[in-house]
């Protein structure tokens, strides 16, 4: 076998790939009929979901399965059964698209099963992918493992169904094998960030139609939303907000992206837009410092505080605005995010209620941290009193409580080492790849998520469903996929 020669050609149809000029269109631009089948899917299983009986769902959903199973679609399939568990303009959600599985136990989420799959279809294939924090991501397995058996021993009671949780919340951490086997060139990654595009500027749709009718588009289908929907006079909607914050992180990518250009900025500049906007319209905090702050770092330490980008942001961002002050339900609801984004300053002052508007500090935090100092090394594992004191509402208290110091630093130590070989890698290429700031993108975003993480609500935890579990498949996966592409180009050599 001539392997210096494979590896040769496949040097040769990555440069191709990612310099060639005439392929800098047509890789983005061939995912509007990925689109068109996303729509379909969405509809077809909103109506079989909300409008057929039980039978039919069965049907439909083991349809689905089966035909991803022999789909080469990865982008269509993950954009699609993410929609399932986040949300899709104010239809599905957690909980929502489930099936039986085993008799006596609860149903189980569609995306439970599809990644069940992915795994097996990642083995299958055999790609001899190379992914560079493999072990430390094997550490990381290892203590979940411990978490389990360690939960037991701290008591660990209940009937399978207690157990079939421990599973769920495991199963979704497997899209870190699969994903990146699956996702193997660039054109896969960018098919997908077009249709989570279209997700995120469907959730602003969303957002302002329930804003401005008082209804949401659940209810003006006349779905009945369920009990779990809590009434507040207050209006506090982000729908999609796991997909939304990948296409926050791929458009400012893509922004950064000299090599993979397409013929206008507009989409993603529409789509930073849309992000922001919705942050600020639900009024999370959290999320709109995160977010700020990202695009500020972003535009200051990559090419986009080039004027041309500005003016670009700007011809998008002003008439939009226009648009948003001149409606008076709009206005409203802009000045209440910003009395909640100011009461902040009440912290400072020692009021860790931030005028009765905040719970985290003073009775959150502190219940869940109790709860840590009881057993601070190794916390309380996946037992009765770790998921009792696992509120997601403080991530790193959470992780705490659940993990100890011990997983604590585990977890955090792999963000620490994720961001330092990326930052390694945009030194390494200096000079040598024209499009280095995107790697930036990666460290910035990183850090403005982990924000998120500490302020808003748990991001990163050793399971979880899903809904939450899919942006860090993707994000991490891609992040191993640049890495592994800028190091080819930089050595000339495949690593």
């Amino acid at each position: 076998m001539n392997e210096g020669g494979d590896i040769h050609q496949s040097q040769n149809r990555m440069k191709k790939a990612f310099s060639h000029p005439g392929n800098r269109v047509t890789i983005f631009f061939t995912s509007w009929p990925d689109v068109i089948k996303f729509i379909a899917l969405i509809l077809v299983t909103l109506f079989v979901t909300y409008y057929l009986g039980r039978s039919f769902m069965v049907i439909w959903y083991a349809a689905l399965l089966l035909t991803y199973y022999f789909s080469k679609n990865e982008a269509l399939w993950l954009a699609f059964f993410l929609s399932t568990t986040d949300g899709f303009a104010g239809f599905f959600g957690l909980y929502a698209v489930t099936m039986p599985v085993l008799p006596g136990l609860p149903a189980v989420e569609l995306a439970q099963i599809y990644v069940i799959l992915s795994v097996v279809k990642a083995a299958i294939r055999k790609n001899n992918i190379q992914v560079f924090y493999n072990k430390y991501l094997q550490i990381l397995f290892i203590y979940l493992i411990f978490m389990i058996i360690w939960g037991y021993m701290m008591g660990f009671s209940g009937g399978l169904n207690v157990y079939f949780r421990v599973l769920k919340g495991f199963i979704p951490m497997l899209l870190f094998y699969s994903v990146p086997r699956l996702f193997t060139n660039q054109d896969d990654w960018f098919r997908f960030f077009r249709i989570i595009f279209f997700i995120a500027l469907v959730a602003l749709a969303a957002q302002v139609f329930t804003l401005l009718s008082g209804l949401t588009p659940m209810e003006a289908a006349g779905i009945d939303p369920g009990e779990d929907q809590e009434e507040s006079k207050d209006f506090r909607f982000f729908f999609s907000s796991s997909s939304s914050l990948i296409a926050y992180f791929a458009a400012l990518y893509l922004l950064n992206r000299r090599t993979t250009s397409f013929r206008t900025p507009l989409l993603p500049y529409m789509v930073i837009f849309s992000v922001l906007a919705m942050t600020v319209l639900s009024a999370t905090r959290g999320w709109m410092i995160s977010f700020s702050l990202v695009l500020l770092f972003t535009f200051l330490f990559t090419g986009m505080i080039r004027s041309k980008r500005i003016l670009e942001f700007l011809l998008i961002s002003v008439p939009l605005l226009y648009l948003a002050f001149s409606n008076p339900l709009i206005t409203r609801q802009i000045n209440f995010a910003s009395e909640r984004l100011g009461k902040i300053e009440a912290i400072t002052e020692g009021d860790l209620t931030a005028e009765g508007s905040l719970q985290r500090l003073d009775y959150r935090s502190q219940r869940v941290m109790g709860a840590w100092r009881e057993n601070p090394v190794f916390g309380w594992g996946l037992s009765d009193k770790g998921y009792e004191f696992g509120d997601g509402h403080v991530g790193n208290q959470s992780l705490l409580a659940v993990s100890g110091i011990a997983g604590f630093l585990l977890l955090n130590g792999f963000l620490v080492f994720f961001g330092y070989r990326l930052l390694v890698v945009f030194y390494l290429s200096a000079r040598r790849i024209p499009d280095r700031n995107s790697i930036l993108v990666f460290l910035i975003f990183l850090a403005g998520w982990f924000i998120i993480h500490s302020t808003s609500g748990q991001q990163f935890n050793y399971v979880g469903m899903p809904g939450k579990i899919i942006p860090q498949a993707v994000i991490f996966s891609f992040g191993a996929y640049e890495y592994h592409r800028s190091l080819m180009l930089i050595h000339g050599k495949k690593i």
